[in-house]
């Protein structure tokens, strides 16, 4: 157990990952509690909190305190949602809403981190689970702060100055971000994904895949990952870069809706 002056952490013994207990998160956090819970995430990526009564307005208010909050660039594409839903939330359901299809894929989404493939992509996300069901649909996280450190020093001196293509189904232009991105206060993390990250730029397309598949290898290995089993009422808040996520299947059948709300998007600061 970790005491903060504003809340008290209880990592879950793996390289991502800690429970957070102190914060109510349907009230606005002072600054000093703001910049506790920075700290934390650059340290373990992902703060998840129990048993929360969170309405929209509420969660909006404590996004907001870490960065302005917008929408998402792509509107409603994750499924149904109210329709007096504010424009700065995004459901994730698995109900079709007339103008979004019914989840198809069984229930599970690939590894990504959130908005990689926008020219400023987010920093934060805030997730509630409005309802989830018992069994399946699970989020799990990778630490790439901690999958940084532990690649060798030839692998590291290789990758420093290299920048990758990033894209979403050609629904956008593709951007191109460095692979390694420096964090406030100087931690160095891996930046890139399976689901978003196309090519590396400046090198033949044989020694990309090859070398892209390696690091994706790397990246996910269960030492840097850790799996979140949904409750109802569960917040996760996580720092989009120095972390991967996807969403494990659950049984379609079972009504599953989360809310994200999430801050404005950042330049990728890369190794000067």
């Amino acid at each position: 157990m970790i005491f903060d002056d504003e809340f008290e952490l209880e990592p879950t013994g793996c390289e991502a990952g800690a429970i957070i207990r102190g914060v109510d998160f349907s009230l606005p956090p002072s600054a000093a509690t703001v910049e506790a819970i920075r700290r934390a995430l650059i340290q373990y990526g992902v703060l998840v909190s129990r048993d929360n009564q969170l309405n929209e307005a509420q969660q909006i208010a404590f996004t907001g305190a870490f960065g302005g909050v917008t929408g998402h660039p792509l509107g409603r594409i994750g499924g149904a949602a109210p329709q007096d839903a504010d424009e700065n939330v995004f459901y994730l359901s698995n109900e079709p809403d007339g103008e979004t299809a019914p989840d198809s894929s069984g229930g599970s989404l690939g590894w990504h981190t959130d908005l990689e493939y926008m020219p400023e992509p987010q920093v934060y996300s805030v997730l509630y689970g409005v309802e989830v069901p018992e069994e399946g649909g699970e989020t799990e996280y990778c630490n790439l702060a901690a999958a940084y450190d532990a690649l060798d020093e030839e692998t590291k001196h290789r990758i420093e100055k290299l920048r990758a293509e990033r894209q979403f189904m050609r629904k956008l232009a593709p951007v191109v971000h460095p692979i390694v991105r420096v964090l406030p206060g100087g931690r160095k993390t891996l930046y890139l994904s399976p689901g978003l990250t196309r090519r590396i730029e400046g090198i033949g397309e044989t020694e990309s895949q090859e070398l892209l598949k390696r690091l994706f290898e790397h990246i996910v290995h269960e030492r840097f990952c850790w799996k979140h089993r949904w409750q109802n009422r569960d917040v996760l808040m996580w720092d989009n870069r120095l972390t991967i996520h996807r969403r494990h299947g659950f049984d379609s059948r079972r009504r599953r809706v989360v809310r994200r709300t999430q801050t404005v998007g950042e330049p990728v600061i890369g190794v000067a």
